[in-house]
Order: structure tokens, then C-alpha cells, then sequence
């Protein structure tokens, strides 16, 4: 502490450092490393189908009579359970409240067995309530317990109206159990297991498989039992399951694996700004070492040893690790708001980023590497007896410092310089990359436009007309609403989290081969679905009221099925068929006629898996093709805020039908916004990253020039009395700064270009070697480290030759 300024600078340097690592550590702890809560959950796996035909993908939904040959024919694992997250209406049985829309599990009765959690409250489900017929029963959240029921056991056995059905609640799931994502109510499959399209294999209805292996089954082993059971399947049922494969993974690898990669990164990032920080803080202690050469000295002449002396001056440097470790915590604790704000809001994982025990173990294991770091170097060379016995033999405090040091700490500067190109190089890749992906052309107009989802019960809409009849009389009264300019609904609007896709027959061509089927995405709209999002008719027309239930059907494609699937043909008058309506195997559907061709549109974020199938898209007129899952798109009149007309559509919705609920009310351009999180946390990140690393490198670069040029008084007052003018003694300063920053920006480039691919995977239309980056870096970097040397070369070019003799 008799050097607080010293103490100070020491401290906060590396408390940024470390309080950098400890907050992307926390991170990486609560999303990679921090196993799910449940007994062995190494052991449990999530199935889905893999399909490697033309268009094919890694992960999708099981159909399920495919889930019920995996179970019967399986023995790697205890058991496997069906499981989809879906939304439903809530109302208390006597409907006094308004309905509110939650999310909801559809489950297999075993489901919370193979979990291995027992329910908080009251019982599981057992086999008869998952059979048709049985008795309407739920379980519910252990929040939902709380919210609705003050946590009381008198839950247990009343009615919660779902969807328009009184169920009774039969017991309260823990809090744990988060899979899927904030489910508040679970219900058995019992009702699906009648319904003929959830009962076709060619159906895939957004249901996932969750597995259990058994005791000393490794998932390398079981792997090869599941391609024999989808190698099987395939030949038994060639038309809907040739290329179809089943696709294991970890049940966390599942939910987080996607981000792996990103916080990894991140994690190297942050370990290069404590490099930096700890390279500043060993020059300050190279520097301090020198001005207290003489007291050392002294220490070595009164008898104590050089280990002595090394302990002596390691025990400094590990007590400002231990204040900046200390710092750093704060700083991390502080940061977190920041990181879960900008995380991604669909994984729940990143929004339960807390400093817990294994984050402080981190930190202390921070600390030692730090301490060590930034104190064995100085310690040595500054202990080193054999100099302190030449100083020792020297006249006085004018000593020049050593080679040695000079180059040490020369040595230092060029290692911040480099890595600080390294994490520039970075920022600005991810930076263009985020600008990229933000400017992408989407093919229609996304500002104004409001979107909420609607799911009509099937208890009170269990036909076809019923929900036709809802969305004219909802569509009809949303028209004529102040500041409403267009309103529509659809199943699969752009950016949602919904992906519908699906094979088709081009009508009157030769049946494809199975497994190569063309595949487009598919879409219902409303008549004005194109007018809401300002989309031309490229060719032929749009839907009209008259395309009604009795009435031919029709369908418009994109630009892209047209040029993919009629090319060089007028596709308006061609026919498919029929891919939506679900029949019998082999049956033919009826056939569609395409009436337009509207452009090309971007439903997904730039880069995604689905994003990279680059699928055309089809659409179905609504009033043909009713469907209970709906979307609703209001675009705002000019001037008009769109969430200035929540609250009158949802008395419109209400007038319509007091028991519907609404969920995911978003605009369009937030809709794009949340797509875009994780490339924002990168952004944001690895931009804060440069920012230190910039500032730590400048300053570190700073302090050595000041340093030498406070040190080479005497050589330079030599010089000016000598006869040499100021302007090369300033040419001299700044040469020998600059060398150092150009050394270390060749450095940096060659790291920055031979680690540029593990940047590969997170960019978007940007090369990973992309030359205006890295030549913006250098730069950057290259002006900044102009000024940090620029001004001790000034200070050198105002030594007195008179003043720097005489003090000699």
C-alpha cells in the first residue's frame, strides 16, 4: 500500500480480467457444464427421426406408430416416452375468470417415470389414464400450484377447464421438471390415440421420444440397436419411412448443444483479455521492480536468499490477484443482468446464470493462474542476485536498466498487441455478420405488423365450419377497427417457432421414388395474408372469398417452387396433390389447382438449420383448408403503434368468443429480433472483449514508452546536447513504440487468420478471412497505439540537456 496508485491500476486491470472469466464461466457452468435436475440424467436421451433424402434434416418430429415400434423393439433402454410441448386454454371450470393461454406437455403416462421425479403432490399418471376413454385428469406446475392454488393441497381434485374439457387435477409436478420448456400443464395422450392423422405413420406431429438407457448402456452402444430398428422400419414401410433414421442425442446436448460453440469462443475470448490484463500488470511489476532495485539490494545484503525474496515479492503479486479476483467478482456479479438480457429467451438455461460454488472454485483457481502470472516473471528477474550485485557495485540510483528487462517487457507489448488484433478481428466478423443477417432481403414488409396466436379448442370446434365461421365473423370485426390497415391469420407465419413441411406429388407426373419426394414448407392463409405483409402477386391471383369449402381448391406457390418444380413453365394451372388433408397409405389426394405466384419470402432467421434447406413455400386458402392452430397478422395503419391495438382485438376476440385466449403477442420486427439473439450475444461480447483488450493493450503500450523514455533522460539529453534536434529524438521514441505495435500486429494477423475458422460456424455472408475485418483491426489498434506512443515521444522532445547532465 505505499504505492496506491500502483495498487490501484494493479487491482482494477486485473479485476476486469477476472471478472471477464468469471462471468462467461458462470455462463458456460449454467448452459454446458451444470447437469439437468434429475437422477443420472447422463442416462437420459432424446430421440427424434433423421431424414437423409433430398432436402433432408438432422432433427424432426416422431410420427407415432414409429415410437411404438422403438418401444416394443428396443432393449438399450428402461423404457421411452412420447412427449410435445403445445398451448392451451385455461379457465377454472365455473369460468369466472378469463381464459389465459399456457404452455402445456402432451405426455406419455410414463413420462415422469423414466425422469425418475416423483409428482410434488398427489400421483402420477398410471396406464389407464393414457388409454381412450379414460378420465380426463392433468397434472400441473408446481408454479401453477402456487399462482392459482396459494400452494395448497386442496388443489388435488378440482377441475381446470383445458381447452374447453374439465379435467381434474390429480397432482403437482416439481419445479424441476423443465422439460419441455415452462410446461404448467401435462396431459396423457389418451384423447390422440382415436384421431386418425396422430395414428398415420406418414404424420409427424411435433412429438419427441425421451429414453432412459439402462445401467452400463452407453449411447455408442445402443446406437447401432436404433439404426437396425429404423433400417427395419424402412423396409416394412417404404412409403413413409425410406431415409428415415432415428437421431440420438443427450437429452442436454439436445436443448443447449447449438450453443456450444458460441460460449467456447467466448470463453477464449475472455482468457485473452486476462492475458492481456495479466501481461499489463507483469510490466507495472517489471516497472516497480526497477525503482525498488536498491531496497532489494539491501534486503540480499543483509543475508536474505533469492527464494526468500522471490516468496517475498509472489506473496505481492498473489494479494493484488486476490483483490482483483475479489473486484472481479463484483464486476461479474453486476454483468449478469446484462448477459441474461441479451441472451437467447428460448433457452431457459442462460436465464439461470448465477455465481454458485463451482463459479467461485473457477475464480480461485483464476486468482492462483493470475498471481502466478503476473508475479513469477518480475519475481525472478528482480531477484536475481547476480545483478543486484553489479547494482550493488554501481554509484548510485543511475543505473540504466538491462537488456534483459527492456526485452521482457518489450516482449509483454507485443503479446497485447497481437492478442488485441485477435479479438478486434473478431468483433468486427461478428459485427458484419449481425449487419448482414439484420439487412437481409425478407420479400415482404415486416414493420407494423402485429401477430398473436390463436388455438380454437377441438371440444367446441370440432369441425372443419366451426372454424371457418370463427375467423370470418373475428376477420370481419378486426377490419373495421381504428388504425387497423390489413388483417389476416395463418398457420406458419414467418419467424415463429413452428416449421411445417411436406412432401407432394405434382399431379399427373410418375410417382416419386420414396425417400426422394419434393418437399416444400406449407402455409394456410387468409385471403389478405398477402396484402398484410405488402406482397406482390407475381403472377396470376391472390385468394378471394369465393375460394370457399365447396368450391375447386387452390393453392399459390413462391418464386422459388416455380422455378424449382415448373421450370421453364407457367406453373399457374398446374395441380398437386393434395398435400395437406391426411388420407389413407397410397390414397391420392385431390388435386389443388395453383392459381398465383407470389415472391419468394424468408420465414427464419439467416443461417438456421431450416434457414439452409432453402425450401420453397406453398399456400393453401384458409376457408378450404381450416385448421384449429392459427396466427393472427394485424398490420398497423400508418402512424399507428401496433401494440396500441392489443387491447381492442382482444375485445373483438372475446366478443367473438368469450373463452378464447391469445398467446405470443409480438410485432413482426421483434419476432426477427429474438431471431438474431444469439448472434447478438456474440456481437455484444466479443465487442466488450475488444473494447478491453483495446484499452489494456494501449495503455499497457503507453506505460512502457513512458517508462523508457523516463529511464533514457539521461541518453536523450546526450543526444540533444550533442546537436541533435528535437524532431529526432522524437522520430527515435516513436520509432522504437512503433516497431514494437507493427511486430505485434503481424503477430496478431497470423493468429487472428489461422483461428479464423473456429469463427466459421457463427458468421453469416462473411468469410472468416474476410480482409476489410482484419484491415479495420489493424487499424484501429495501429491508431490507437500511434497516440499511446505519440505522446511519450512528445514528452521526450521537451528533456532540458542542462537539467538531464546535471542530475547525472
Amino acid at each position: 500500500m505505499k504505492q496506491p496508485a500502483f495498487t490501484a491500476i494493479a487491482v482494477l486491470t486485473l479485476a476486469l480480467g477476472i471478472g471477464a472469466n468469471t462471468a462467461i464461466f458462470s455462463v458456460v457452468n449454467a448452459v454446458l457444464l451444470r447437469p439437468l435436475p434429475y437422477p443420472h440424467s447422463e442416462q437420459l436421451i432424446l430421440l427424434r427421426e433423421r431424414f437423409t433424402g433430398p432436402n433432408g434434416f438432422e432433427s424432426g418430429s416422431v410420427s407415432y406408430p414409429n415410437y411404438l415400434d422403438w418401444r416394443a423393439e428396443q432393449r438399450s433402454f428402461t423404457d421411452l416416452a412420447l412427449v410435445r410441448a403445445e398451448g392451451v386454454n385455461l379457465s377454472a371450470a365455473d369460468l369466472a375468470s378469463p381464459p389465459e393461454r399456457i404452455r402445456a406437455a402432451r405426455v406419455t403416462a410414463n413420462y415422469l417415470s423414466i425422469l425418475q421425479v416423483a409428482p410434488r403432490l398427489g400421483r402420477d399418471f398410471v396406464a389407464k389414464d393414457d388409454q381412450p376413454g379414460a378420465a380426463k385428469v392433468a397434472l400441473i406446475s408446481e408454479q401453477l400450484w402456487r399462482n392459482h392454488f396459494g400452494a395448497l393441497p386442496l388443489a388435488l381434485g378440482q377441475r381446470l377447464n383445458i381447452d374447453g374439457v374439465p379435467r381434474e387435477i390429480i397432482g403437482v409436478v416439481p419445479e424441476r421438471v423443465r422439460f419441455p420448456r415452462k410446461a404448467d400443464i401435462f396431459i396423457p395422450l389418451a384423447d390422440l390415440r382415436t384421431d386418425h392423422d396422430f395414428l398415420s405413420r406418414g404424420n409427424h406431429e411435433g412429438f419427441s421420444c425421451v429414453g432412459r438407457l439402462k445401467p452400463n448402456v452407453t449411447l455408442e452402444q445402443a446406437i447401432p440397436e436404433l439404426n437396425t430398428i429404423a433400417a427395419d422400419l424402412s423396409k416394412r414401410f417404404p412409403e413413409s419411412n425410406t431415409r428415415r433414421q432415428i437421431s440420438p442425442k443427450l437429452l442436454l446436448e439436445y436443448s443447449v448443444g447449438e450453443y456450444r460453440h458460441l460460449l467456447y469462443l467466448l470463453l477464449g475470448a475472455v482468457g485473452c483479455v486476462l492475458l492481456i490484463a495479466c501481461a499489463n500488470v507483469a510490466n507495472l511489476q517489471l516497472a516497480r521492480g526497477i525503482a525498488r532495485r536498491k531496497e532489494l539490494v539491501v534486503r540480499a545484503a543483509l543475508g536474505a536468499s533469492r527464494s526468500q525474496l522471490t516468496r517475498h515479492l509472489l506473496v505481492e503479486s498473489g494479494l493484488l490477484a486476490l483483490f482483483g479476483a475479489c473486484s472481479g467478482l463484483l464486476i461479474a456479479w453486476w454483468s449478469l443482468d446484462l448477459i441474461r438480457a441479451i441472451s437467447p429467451a428460448n433457452v431457459p438455461r442462460f436465464q439461470e446464470t448465477n455465481i454458485d460454488a463451482s463459479v467461485l472454485i473457477a475464480t480461485m483457481g483464476i486468482m492462483i493462474v493470475t498471481g502466478l502470472l503476473v508475479g513469477i516473471w518480475p519475481a525472478l528477474r528482480a531477484s536475481d542476485t547476480t545483478a543486484m550485485a553489479n547494482d550493488l557495485h554501481e554509484s548510485g540510483a543511475r543505473s540504466s536498466d538491462g537488456v534483459l528487462r527492456q526485452r521482457a517487457r518489450s516482449v509483454l507489448v507485443i503479446a497485447q498487441v497481437a492478442l488485441a488484433v485477435v479479438l478486434l478481428a473478431a468483433a468486427g466478423l461478428t459485427l458484419k455478420s449481425f449487419r448482414r443477417a439484420q439487412q437481409v432481403f425478407l420479400g415482404f414488409n415486416s414493420r407494423g405488423v402485429l401477430t398473436m396466436r390463436i388455438t380454437e379448442p377441438s371440444a367446441r370446434y370440432d369441425s372443419p365450419e366451426k372454424i371457418a365461421r370463427f375467423y370470418d365473423q373475428l376477420l370481419e370485426k378486426l377490419r373495421v377497427l381504428p388504425g387497423v390497415s390489413a388483417v389476416a391469420n395463418c398457420s406458419d407465419p414467418p419467424f415463429d417457432s413452428n416449421e411445417w413441411d411436406s412432401s407432394f406429388h405434382i399431379t399427373g407426373t410418375p410417382p416419386d421414388p420414396p425417400g426422394q419426394e419434393p418437399i416444400s414448407e406449407m402455409n394456410i392463409v387468409s385471403p389478405n395474408y398477402f396484402r398484410v405483409l405488402e406482397m406482390s402477386i407475381v403472377r396470376g391471383r391472390t385468394f378471394t372469398a369465393q375460394d370457399i369449402v365447396n368450391q375447386p381448391r387452390v393453392m399459390i406457390i413462391d418464386e422459388l417452387a416455380a422455378q424449382r418444380f415448373f421450370p421453364g413453365q407457367d406453373p399457374v394451372g398446374k395441380q398437386i396433390d393434395d398435400p395437406v388433408t391426411i388420407g389413407e397409405p397410397n390414397q391420392t389426394g385431390v388435386p389443388v389447382t395453383i392459381v398465383g405466384v407470389v415472391p419468394h419470402t424468408r420465414n427464419h432467421a439467416p443461417g438456421e438449420q431450416y434457414d439452409l434447406r432453402k425450401l420453397s413455400i406453398m399456400y393453401f386458402c384458409a376457408d378450404q383448408f381450416p385448421t384449429k392452430h392459427q396466427t393472427l397478422m394485424v398490420r398497423a395503419a400508418h402512424g399507428h403503434d401496433p401494440h396500441s391495438l392489443v387491447s381492442a382485438i382482444k375485445r373483438e376476440i372475446a366478443s367473438v368468443d368469450p373463452e378464447q385466449a391469445v398467446s405470443e403477442i409480438a410485432t413482426m420486427d421483434e419476432n426477427i429480433a429474438d431471431s438474431l439473439a444469439s448472434r447478438r450475444l456474440s456481437m455484444i461480447l466479443l465487442g466488450v472483449f475488444a473494447g478491453l483488450a483495446l484499452c489494456l493493450a494501449s495503455i499497457g503500450l503507453y506505460g512502457v514508452m513512458a517508462l523508457s523514455v523516463t529511464q533514457r533522460t539521461r541518453e536523450l539529453g546526450i543526444r540533444l546536447a550533442l546537436g541533435a534536434h528535437r524532431a529526432d529524438v522524437f522520430r527515435l521514441v516513436l520509432g522504437h513504440g512503433m516497431l514494437l505495435v507493427g511486430i505485434g500486429l503481424g503477430l496478431g494477423l497470423i493468429i487472428a487468420v489461422s483461428t479464423g475458422r473456429g469463427l466459421a460456424s457463427l458468421l453469416y455472408n462473411v468469410s472468416a478471412w474476410d480482409p476489410p475485418a482484419f484491415f479495420a483491426a489493424i487499424i484501429t489498434l495501429g491508431l490507437v497505439a500511434s497516440v499511446a506512443c505519440w505522446l511519450p515521444a512528445r514528452r521526450a522532445t521537451r528533456v532540458d540537456p542542462i537539467v538531464a547532465l546535471r542530475s547525472e
